[in-house]
């Protein structure tokens, strides 16, 4: 293609006229049995486990005809656990692909980076050292995510840009240095706030009720249709930053926006459920790799994350039935080898 072909094409791209939302054939069909996968883990999630019950009497406490322990077990323990994962599943998939996107990194996500390590220093500070509540919480784990987020670009940056390795490396540094203060927070606690922030932060959907899937919700609706508004400035951002400025985007404000969606995307769910690591490494780069796209893949990479965090979650609850693990233990064991093979691979790149 010369370079007058590649120009006008830019140009088609960046046409104001350009319709706000196109829907590619393949990402539809790949949505589409996604989420009938999810569906169907959910509907396997609801009648199994170790209190089993059949099918039949799952869904009829699902339409309010069981009896009142198939009624509490599914409605009060089960259902609101299962939509819960899907949607934070959906929040740091989108947060990945976000920032991968930002950085032109696969390695560019918010937990390896150390964003999901600031939000949870910060939700620590107000949950063990301020004594504030949930939303106080949460509060607080934005906070630290936003504050994370712009030191690492802030100490990544040379000449104004920003350098995928070098953003994958601070990020890093940070996080460490961050994972020793909350340590030392969990230390200086007592035995039972320590124990019970240790198990909160190794992510886990135990004990979610509908009031905190109704406040989750209620949080995270604002950021994931800001990054849907926001996914045509950042596709026309991948074609390089003086062409994006020559079509008009405001690149700056872009970026900035960007950070402050993903930060924010990933500290709500490390405020609602603890620290969950690589859903956000991994679901854009399968996405990516299912609808064959370079780009940036959200609906596609919302409907993986989703599909991640409850088969994790599902296989947390019945390893061991009688104790089931944290699901963000399922996903750093599962994540960890994925991130040695992908760090491996972009090794053999350079």
């Amino acid at each position: 293609m010369s370079d007058l072909d590649f120009g006008r094409r830019m140009l088609r791209i960046g046409r104001v006229d350009r319709p706000l939302l196109v829907v590619d054939a393949r990402s539809l069909r790949v949505c589409v049995g996604l989420w009938i996968a999810t569906a169907a883990l959910a509907v396997f999630a609801v009648f199994s486990g170790s209190a089993q019950i059949s099918l039949p009497e799952a869904l009829a406490a699902l339409v309010g005809r069981g009896d009142d322990y198939t009624t509490m077990l599914v409605l009060e323990w089960r259902a609101p656990r299962i939509v819960m994962a899907v949607l934070l599943g959906t929040c740091l998939a989108m947060s990945g692909a976000i920032f991968q996107n930002l950085t032109g990194n696969p390695l560019g996500s918010p937990d390896v980076i150390g964003f999901q390590t600031g939000s949870y220093t910060g939700a620590l500070v107000v949950m063990l050292l301020l004594g504030g509540g949930t939303a106080a919480t949460m509060g607080g784990a934005l906070t630290g995510g936003v504050v994370t987020a712009f030191l690492v670009f802030f100490l990544a940056s040379k000449g104004g840009a920003v350098r995928g390795v070098r953003l994958i490396i601070v990020g890093i540094g940070v996080s460490a240095m961050l994972a020793s203060v909350n340590v030392w927070i969990l230390l200086s606690a007592t035995v039972e706030d320590a124990i019970m922030a240790g198990l909160w932060g190794a992510g886990n959907l135990s004990g979610i009720s509908w009031p905190a899937v109704a406040a989750t919700v209620a949080g995270t609706a604002v950021f994931i249709l800001a990054a849907l508004a926001l996914s045509r400035p950042m596709r026309v951002m991948q074609i390089g930053v003086p062409f994006a400025t020559a079509l008009g985007s405001n690149v700056r404000l872009v970026q900035v926006s960007a950070i402050i969606i993903g930060v924010g995307l990933t500290a709500l769910a490390t405020a609602t459920v603890g620290s969950i690591s690589f859903i956000a490494l991994a679901a854009p780069q399968i996405a990516r790799r299912i609808v064959r796209s370079d780009g940036l893949a959200l609906g596609p990479t919302a409907a993986v994350g989703s599909l991640l965090l409850l088969l994790a979650d599902v296989v947390a609850q019945r390893i061991y039935p009688d104790s089931p693990l944290p699901v963000g233990i399922v996903t750093v064991s599962v994540g960890g080898l994925y991130f040695l093979w992908l760090l491996l691979r972009e090794g053999k790149r350079r």
